[in-house]
């Protein structure tokens, strides 16, 4: 190995070392320590020119990031740019229908339903059209369009898509029901009972999809103790014999990482 080869190795472990540490902080709930080494993976792949495909990894990484500590406009920033980076390569459509289900979920986020569709639809499309496509993407982008529909005033289609991807996730090898994603599809399902004042069955299943969540991302992560709040508020709401209308119609605006 040439001292060049040896410098160009030492790089990319250090790349590859900041963009493993900010997927695991992210993963833990530290989205400010996440974002931090996001952000020095890029500068690292801006400064030494680094392939694309490795600067679209920490582009996407800042851009979650970004969007779990609410800042949308700068998400879309650096999803926008990871795009011009996907769209380019003909081998990277699992990448590039990754950065449009993000891109949706911003829009969503936003209170723009109409985009979130078109920019998940496209999302799907690219996922379907790639063998590689992990089952997870497929079973949060299910998930995604059923909240869609019932943001859009279309329950039975919210359920039809929850079952869906309730089917889906059981018989993938890739997923099955332990994993985070169908607890987090639980979770909408029982939102989804509790608006429609359908109690006996939201009670049976919040046990269920909260172990799931909490196995999955530990109790101490912020998603977990927006679950338990949503859920306390609907409690107190059924109890006091109040309207339960509160669901997942702007849920987006109540929690700030969007465990939904």
């Amino acid at each position: 190995m040439t001292i060049s080869d040896s410098n160009s190795a030492k790089i990319l472990k250090n790349f590859g070392s900041k963009l493993a540490v900010g997927r695991m902080a992210y993963e833990a709930g530290y989205f400010s320590q996440a974002l931090r080494h996001f952000s020095s993976a890029l500068q690292l792949a801006n400064d030494k020119a680094l392939d694309d495909d490795l600067k679209g990894c920490a582009l996407l990484g800042a851009a979650k990031s970004t969007a779990a500590l609410g800042n949308f406009e700068q998400a879309k920033q650096f999803l926008n740019q990871a795009l011009i980076i996907h769209e380019s390569d003909e081998g990277s459509l699992v990448e590039e229908a990754e950065d449009y289900h993000q891109l949706s979920l911003i829009y969503w986020r936003s209170g723009n339903t109409q985009m979130a569709r078109q920019i998940a639809d496209k999302s799907w499309e690219l996922a379907c059209n790639d063998p590689k496509t992990p089952d997870e993407l497929k079973a949060k982008l299910l998930k995604h369009f059923a909240i869609l529909a019932e943001q859009e005033g279309l329950a039975d289609e919210c359920e039809r898509y929850l079952d869906k991807a309730m089917e889906f996730i059981e018989s993938s090898h890739q997923l099955g029901k332990q994993s985070s994603i169908y607890g987090d599809v639980l979770l909408v399902k029982v939102l989804l009972l509790v608006e429609q004042n359908r109690f006996e069955e939201a009670e049976e299943l919040y046990p269920q999809a909260l172990q799931i969540v909490e196995t999955n991302r530990g109790i101490a992560h912020p998603r977990v103790k927006e679950v338990i709040d949503i859920f306390s508020e609907i409690h107190k709401e059924v109890r006091s014999g109040t309207s339960a209308q509160f669901a997942l119609n702007g849920v987006q605006r109540k929690n700030k990482h969007g465990i939904v």
